[in-house]
C-alpha cells in the first residue's frame, strides 16, 4: 500500500509539473518579450525611421478589442512620400519584433514612392494588449486601423498595399481575406500554420514539444480566446483576392517542405478571378533574410510586382521562372 501511495503521489506531482510547464509555455507563446528601446539600440542600432533618414510622425490608433470590447492602443509611424499619389503600404512586423524592426523594409518602399504606415501589433512594441494570438485578434485590430486610416488620410491611402513579415504576413493575409479594398498583398517569410511555426520555434530553443506543446497550444487558445485554425495562412491565402506576392527563403529554418507545399497549394487554390499571385524563393536565404541575399534583385521584384498590381487586376496564366539566386512562381 505504501508503494502504491508513493507512486500515486509521484504521478500527481508529475501531472502538476507537466500542467505547470504547459501553462508557462502557453504564457510564453501568448506574451512575447517586447522590443524595448534598449533592445532596438542593441540589436537594430536604431530607434525610429529618423535613424534611417526618413521623416516621420507618430500615428496612433484606438481600436476596440474584439474579445473584451475595451479600447486598445495601436501605435504607429506615418512616413509620407511627397510623390506617393495616394499609394500607401502598411508594414506589419513579426513575432517578438515591433515597427522599429519592420522599418528595415521602409527605405525600399519609400524609394518606390510609397507612403508608409508601420504599426506595432497588439502585445508588441508600444501597442496595448497582453496576448499575441497568431493573427486571430490582430486581423480585427488591423481592420479597424485601415478603416481609421482611410477616414483620416483618404487622399494619401487611395491604393493600399499590405506588407506583412512572418507573423505580420499571417495578419496581412487574414485581413486581406476579409476586405475588398486591398490593392496588393506582400507576404515576407510567411508560415503556413501557426501551430507548426510555434513548434519549430520551440524545437529550435530546445524546449519540449509533443504532448506538452500540444497541451500548451490548446491552453493558449483557451486563455486568449483565439482560434488559430481560422487564421492559417494556408487557408486565408486562398481567400485573398488582391494581387499577391509571397517571398520565401530557400534555407528558411522555420519552414519544412510540407509548409512550402501548403503555401504553394494555397496559391493554386485561389479563386479564378482573383488577382495574380507569385511565389519567389531566394536561394541561400534564411528566415527574413531574402532582402539581404540580393538587395537589387529583391527591390526589382518588389517594384515590378507593385507596379503591375496597382495598374492591373486581371488574372494571369500560371507560370514559373528561374533566375540565378531566385525561383519565381506565378499562378492565378
Amino acid at each position: 500500500m505504501a508503494f502504491i501511495s508513493l507512486a500515486l503521489i509521484l504521478l500527481a506531482l508529475g501531472l502538476v509539473l507537466v500542467g505547470l510547464m504547459m501553462l508557462l509555455m502557453a504564457r510564453g507563446i501568448l506574451q512575447p518579450p517586447r522590443m524595448t528601446d534598449w533592445k532596438a539600440i542593441d540589436r537594430l542600432h536604431r530607434l525610429s525611421p529618423g535613424d534611417l533618414g526618413l521623416t516621420f510622425e507618430n500615428q496612433n490608433f484606438t481600436v476596440r478589442d474584439a474579445r473584451t470590447h475595451r479600447p486598445l492602443k495601436i501605435a504607429g509611424w506615418w512616413i509620407a512620400h511627397p510623390a506617393a499619389a495616394g499609394r500607401c503600404a502598411i508594414l506589419i512586423h513579426g513575432y517578438a519584433d515591433a515597427k522599429v524592426g519592420a522599418i528595415a523594409w521602409a527605405p525600399l518602399l519609400h524609394e518606390l514612392g510609397l507612403n508608409i504606415l508601420a504599426i506595432d501589433l497588439r502585445a508588441h512594441g508600444d501597442s496595448g494588449g497582453f496576448f499575441s494570438t497568431g493573427g486571430f485578434l490582430e486581423r480585427d485590430d488591423l481592420n479597424q486601423v485601415i478603416d481609421q486610416l482611410l477616414a483620416a488620410r483618404a487622399d494619401e491611402a487611395r491604393q493600399l498595399i499590405l506588407f506583412g513579415i512572418s507573423l505580420g504576413a499571417a495578419v496581412a493575409a487574414a485581413t486581406a481575406a476579409r476586405r475588398e479594398d486591398i490593392n496588393a498583398v506582400i507576404l515576407e517569410s510567411p508560415f503556413a500554420d501557426y501551430r507548426r511555426i510555434v513548434t519549430a520555434h520551440v524545437s529550435a530553443l530546445g524546449m519540449p514539444t509533443g504532448v506538452v506543446l500540444r497541451g500548451a497550444l490548446r491552453l493558449a487558445a483557451v486563455l486568449s480566446g483565439a482560434d488559430f485554425d481560422q487564421v492559417r495562412p494556408a487557408t486565408t491565402i486562398r481567400q485573398t483576392r488582391a494581387p499577391l506576392l509571397i517571398i520565401l527563403g530557400g534555407d528558411d529554418e522555420l519552414l519544412e517542405e510540407q509548409d512550402v507545399a501548403a503555401l504553394e497549394q494555397a496559391v493554386q487554390n485561389r479563386a479564378s478571378d482573383a488577382g495574380p499571385a507569385e511565389i519567389i524563393t531566394a536561394d541561400n536565404a534564411t528566415h527574413l533574410m531574402a532582402i539581404h541575399v540580393d538587395p537589387a534583385g529583391y527591390a526589382a521584384r518588389i517594384s515590378s510586382f507593385i507596379e503591375h498590381a496597382l495598374a492591373d487586376r486581371e488574372p494571369h496564366l500560371a507560370r514559373r521562372e528561374h533566375t540565378p539566386g531566385w525561383v519565381f512562381g506565378t499562378s492565378d
